[in-house]
């Protein structure tokens, strides 16, 4: 499996391009509606070729990008995806 944090950080730069921000800027500036989340997990599954178990509300925690990371990771164990 690719590195995870090169995995969100490519995600992340997509992201941002489509919304004309800097790829380091703010998660706030970048994710900035449920949508935007959607379109996070839906990248998440394509690049790391996994069906994610998500509730009614993303579990992404967008606080920093390190706490981003984090959140993926617990996502991807509680969906029984080996790290």
């Amino acid at each position: 499996m690719q590195d995870l944090r090169n995995v969100v950080d490519d995600l992340l730069r997509q992201l941002a391009a489509a919304r004309d921000v800097p790829a380091d800027a703010e998660l706030s500036q970048i994710i900035i509606s449920s949508l935007d989340q959607m379109r996070f997990l839906v990248g998440l599954e394509e690049r790391l070729d996994v069906m994610l178990d998500v509730g009614d509300v993303l579990p992404f925690d967008l606080s920093d990008r390190d706490a981003l990371l984090k959140s993926v990771r617990e996502l991807l164990v509680e969906s029984g995806v080996a790290l």
